[in-house]
């Protein structure tokens, strides 16, 4: 790695390092926390290591998926980490760059009606709402129909109806543009329950 690559990575103000050929870590000040607060980034590098043969292979970059707890810096939240491979004039592999950054999160419907892309939080901004009226809103803002929220939720339709009355009351809504608009403003359709999600590392590219 040469010194213009190191001082690149470590001038960084977003969490940023690199391996080099042997699989030794550096990083800058803000990676250097997240390693330090959560043993999630460790495990974030052991499943780069697993997949750097097919990443050197494919001369492809690597992006994982991952849910750091919260600490005092961030919320807990998704957390997309992206490996690039680097290689020398003979092709020789000589390391990896990588960075972490909040998944952003934007939805087909969301792109088509002009929206930006926005973080997605686990932690809960409005307290009024249980669990599963939580998962409910969630499901509702990604515009499923109550007969598709109930089948996510192996509810009934009914049981999904009455829990969406309560939640109208509760937020003093009348229809389904002032449900939305309500938890927009309220940051809760950044909210994504943490039940919801699916466990560990994702390879979402490589």
């Amino acid at each position: 790695m040469n010194n213009a690559m190191k001082q690149l990575c470590l001038s960084c103000t977003i969490p940023s390092g690199f391996t080099n050929a042997e699989s030794e870590v550096y990083s800058n000040v803000a990676m250097t926390e997240l390693f330090a607060l959560t043993d999630e980034c460790s495990k974030v590098l052991d499943v780069f290591r697993s997949q750097k043969e097919a990443v050197c292979r494919k001369k492809c970059p690597l992006s994982l998926l991952s849910i750091l707890p919260c600490f005092y810096k961030h919320p807990s939240q998704p957390w997309l980490f992206d490996f690039f491979p680097l290689f020398d004039e003979q092709n020789g592999y000589i390391g990896a760059f990588f960075h972490a950054r909040p998944f952003l999160f934007l939805s087909p419907l969301e792109y088509v009606e002009g929206k930006s892309p926005h973080k997605m939080t686990l932690r809960q901004t409005d307290k009024r709402f249980n669990q599963l009226e939580c998962e409910i809103i969630f499901f509702t803002l990604q515009r499923l129909s109550r007969k598709e929220v109930a089948r996510k939720l192996y509810l009934s339709y009914r049981t999904i109806e009455n829990k969406l009355q309560s939640i109208y009351e509760k937020a003093g809504v009348q229809n389904g543009q002032q449900f939305t608009d309500y938890f927009c403003t309220s940051g809760m359709n950044q909210y994504l329950p943490p039940e919801l999600l699916p466990s560990g590392r994702h390879v979402i590219s490589v």
